[in-house]
């Protein structure tokens, strides 16, 4: 029941930390119609994705190093938590 709470808890982390918290939209409900009726393309058309920029290869690289940290971090921790299980039995 701990190793779950444990679990959960760290995939609860890594998912905010990787993916961004939710957040508000700051348009009030009253707007959005205002808001999705500018957002409609004008002409239809193919929308072509962007490359990557410089900048987006770095964030990447960045989110992935956090990830790696925190999925070793976590192992470390649930290691630690066994072995001294281990020893307070005997």
């Amino acid at each position: 029941m701990r190793f779950t709470r444990l679990l959960l808890g760290a995939v609860l982390f890594g998912a905010i930390l990787l993916g961004g918290a939710p957040t508000a939209s700051a348009a009030p409900a009253a707007d959005w119609g205002v808001a999705l009726a500018q957002a409609a393309p004008t002409a239809p058309g193919v929308d072509i994705p962007q490359a990557p920029t410089e900048a987006d290869k770095d964030k990447a690289k960045n989110k992935l190093v956090i990830g790696v940290a925190a999925v070793v971090l976590l192992a470390i921790v649930i290691y630690g938590n066994r072995v001294r299980a281990k020893r307070r039995k005997s």
